[in-house]
Formats: C-alpha cells, sequence, structure tokens
C-alpha cells in the first residue's frame, strides 16, 4: 500500500523545479465538524425517547373495553328502500306482451304562404346586398353640432343646484316643536241610522 502512494520520480522533479518565490501564501482552513448545541438536543431527547419505550411497564396501561355501534335505519329510509324494492321487482317481472302496438306516424310540416313570401323577401334582401355597387352612393358632408345650453337651462341648473346646496346645509336646530292633535271624528245619528238600515 506505502508503495502505491509514492510519488513517481517524474512528479518529484517537477515540484523540484517550481521556484517557492512564485508560490501564493494559503491559510489552512480548520473545519469544525463537532455537532451544534440544538443537533445535541436533538439526540439527547431523541435517546431518552427510544430509553422510555424499553422501559415501558405495561402493567401500568389501564383495560379498556371496545364498544361497537350499529346504526339502525329510520322508517323513512326502510320504506324507501322497500318501495324501491318493489319497484325493481315489478320492473324486471313485467310482461312486455301486454303492451299495445302502435304504428309510428310521420308527419311533414308544409310552410304556409307567409313563411314562403318571408324567406323568399329574405334570399332577395341578402342578394341586392351582396351585390349592392358603392359607386352608385351619394358623398355626404358631415356637420358636427355642439348644441350649448339656453339662458333657462342655464338658470333651472343653477337653481336645482341652490336647492341641493340649502337641502344639505338645513339647520334642523331652526324648526320650531309642534304638538299633533289626534282627532277621531265619531259617527253622526243619520250615518248610524244608514248604517243599520243597510243591514
Amino acid at each position: 500500500m506505502a508503495a502505491e502512494n509514492k510519488p513517481s520520480k517524474q512528479l518529484l522533479s517537477e515540484i523540484n523545479k517550481v521556484d517557492p518565490c512564485k508560490m501564493k501564501h494559503v491559510e489552512p482552513v480548520v473545519e469544525n465538524s463537532l455537532p451544534s448545541a440544538e443537533v445535541i438536543a436533538e439526540e439527547k431527547q431523541h435517546q431518552e425517547h427510544i430509553g422510555n419505550i424499553k422501559n415501558f411497564k405495561r402493567t401500568s396501561l389501564k383495560r379498556a373495553q371496545s364498544e361497537e355501534k350499529g346504526v339502525l335505519p329510520d322508517q323513512q329510509t326502510i320504506a324507501q328502500e322497500k318501495t324501491e324494492a318493489e319497484l325493481r321487482e315489478r320492473i324486471s317481472s313485467f310482461d312486455s306482451t301486454k303492451l299495445k302496438h302502435i304504428e309510428p306516424q310521420e308527419k311533414t310540416v308544409l310552410p304556409n304562404q307567409d313563411d314562403i313570401g318571408k324567406e323568399k323577401t329574405e334570399v332577395e334582401l341578402r342578394k341586392s346586398i351582396g351585390e349592392f355597387n358603392k359607386a352608385n352612393l351619394n358623398p355626404t358632408q358631415v356637420t358636427e353640432k355642439n348644441p350649448l345650453p339656453s339662458g333657462d337651462v342655464i338658470q333651472q341648473e343653477k337653481t336645482e343646484q341652490e336647492l341641493k346646496k340649502g337641502i344639505q346645509g338645513f339647520n334642523r336646530n331652526s324648526l320650531k316643536h309642534t304638538e299633533t292633535d289626534f282627532k277621531n271624528p265619531l259617527p253622526t245619528p243619520d250615518v248610524i241610522a244608514a248604517e243599520k238600515g243597510s243591514k
């Protein structure tokens, strides 16, 4: 093994040829391979946990009775399932020979005169649009109008703005307190007599 790790003569001669002045100084880095405090704490806790598991006494356990609960269906579920079973039985035992034979009738609905006229008009309209010649159009001048509001409209808008401002800034303290009078008019003798006569 020592002979295999020994450097060759060529490598030693090349190392000896290098000028020591041209070499760069390198600081050796010492790596600390010791575990951190967190790793030590985790490992200690893990060891304690394993020790507690190994030293655990089964005699300290309490015996527990397991309870099996059977949920029975309610009356509505039973009735629904019974109806479904009867329906399936009736379908499976149904006699198809009791069915009556029916000849299918094919009806062809022809369009009336109004439908034919509408379709013909639509075809002609599409044809005229497709064959329309743009050269037959007359040039037109576009006039842009910017109508300004009249004096009445401006005055009306100004009055409306002042009214809104007055409503928003209204002071409730300027209102006067009023008493509400409740009136309950009793019927006159004539009204009572007329009501008795109608009965």
